[in-house]
This record gives C-alpha cells, sequence and structure tokens, in this order.
C-alpha cells in the first residue's frame, strides 16, 4: 500500500495530483505551521493577458505561527468574490470556461470560517474533476511523537498509516534518511515531468500552475490524461 504525504494546498499543481494519483493513501499535514512563502493557502493563476499572478485567501496572523495549520482562521471572507471575479476575467473566454466554471462557482459559493477548511474543499474539487479517488486521511488524527521532525516525523508518518511503502516528492532528497525505509517499508520518489498542453494567453508556456489553469484549457477529460500519460 502506498502513501503519500503533503501539506494541504490551494487548488493543488499538476505535479501534486500525480503523486496522490499514484497513491493508495493521501496523508493532509494539517498539524504543521503555515508557511507565507509555501502554496498551502494560495496558488499561481494567468491573468488575461498570460501573466502569472498569485491568488491567496486572507488568514488571521495573530499567533499564526503558534498554532496548526487546521485551527487557521480566514480573516476576511471577501476572498471569495475577488478570486471568482479574476477567474471569470481571466478564463471566460478559455475553451472549457462552460464545462469548468459552474463548479468552480460552486466552491466560491460556499462559506468557509477556518483556513483548512476552503483549501481541502478546492482540492476534494480537484480530486473530483481529475478523477483521483485517492483515500484522504489525516496527520491530526494519527498516533505518532508529536515531537518528531522533518526526516523523522515523515517515517513516523508513514508506518502510522499503515503502508508499506511511501511515494515522496523529489524535493525531500535533502532531508529524508533513505536507509531508514527498510524492512517492510520501502520509498520510492515521484519524478513528474511536467506535461504541456495547449495555454491560452502569453507567448510561452508557463508551467507549475493551479489545476484550474489546465481544466479551463484542454477540459476534464484532457486534464486527466495530462496526469496519466495519455496525453499526446
Amino acid at each position: 500500500m502506498i502513501v503519500s504525504i503533503h501539506q494541504p494546498s490551494y487548488f493543488p499543481w499538476l505535479g501534486m495530483l500525480d503523486k496522490i494519483r499514484k497513491s493508495d493513501i493521501f496523508m493532509v499535514m494539517d498539524e504543521v505551521q503555515l508557511s507565507d512563502n509555501a502554496y498551502q493557502h494560495r496558488n499561481l493563476f494567468l491573468t488575461a493577458d498570460g501573466k502569472t499572478k498569485f491568488l491567496t485567501i486572507p488568514f488571521a496572523k495573530k499567533d499564526y505561527l503558534k498554532r496548526p495549520f487546521r485551527e487557521l482562521e480566514i480573516a476576511s471572507p471577501n476572498w471569495r468574490s475577488k478570486h471568482l471575479n479574476f477567474i471569470w476575467n481571466s478564463y471566460r473566454k478559455h475553451a472549457y470556461a462552460n464545462e469548468i466554471m459552474p463548479r468552480v462557482e460552486g466552491f466560491y459559493a460556499a462559506d468557509y470560517h477556518l483556513l483548512a477548511d476552503a483549501v481541502l474543499a478546492s482540492m476534494r474539487l480537484s480530486f473530483d474533476l481529475f478523477g483521483i479517488a485517492t483515500q484522504v486521511v489525516f496527520q491530526s488524527a494519527m498516533k505518532y511523537d508529536r515531537s518528531l521532525r522533518r526526516g523523522d516525523l515523515v517515517l513516523a508518518l508513514v508506518r502510522a498509516s499503515g503502508a508499506t511503502c511511501y511515494l515522496s516528492g523529489t524535493g525531500a532528497q535533502s532531508y529524508l534518511d533513505e536507509s531508514a525505509f527498510r524492512g517492510d517499508l520501502t520509498m520510492r520518489y515521484n519524478f513528474f515531468h511536467h506535461p504541456v498542453y495547449s495555454q491560452k494567453g502569453g507567448s510561452s508556456f508557463k508551467e507549475g500552475l493551479a489545476c484550474l489553469d489546465a481544466l479551463f484549457n484542454v477540459g476534464v477529460e484532457g486534464a486527466r490524461a495530462l496526469i496519466d500519460g495519455t496525453a499526446r
């Protein structure tokens, strides 16, 4: 049984979805602290003229570095209309806007009090659109030594999940002790090669964007093909 572990992400990029799709279990790290420079509460989109722009969900910053991600509150509900207006203005003329926009509007119509609720709802919508049926579990529900950090923490979470194989992103190569995965527990890296798809706007292809970009450009069927290796 394969497990992957990652912090939650606002409309995840294709590489993260690819790793989750290849896993039997995906563990959401909801007890970690939020990093302003990470993609937990924000992601990159394209403007109508092909420039990259971050959409960020505002959160209450009082003592946020002392609190786990799952407890952080959203600072203001106004972000939903701002994000939806941006997406409408940027993507309404794309080939698959009629297919994708109603689902996106449904996401922004909901009310979210906690940051985790909004981010996880964006992930569930992404999983649904990309046909990902991986079981989702939460770090906060696991029994493990909460004093552990980095590689030791990952190893403990893998064991707590009951999986036999850990599928890691390549960014963890700098701190994971691969020799710790032995006996009945193995690990491997997910080497993701970003697919190039027909992208409206801009003079050159922009990779690493929120997955909505692919959906608006190539539709549900085309987007699923991008991460299952059947895209031409």
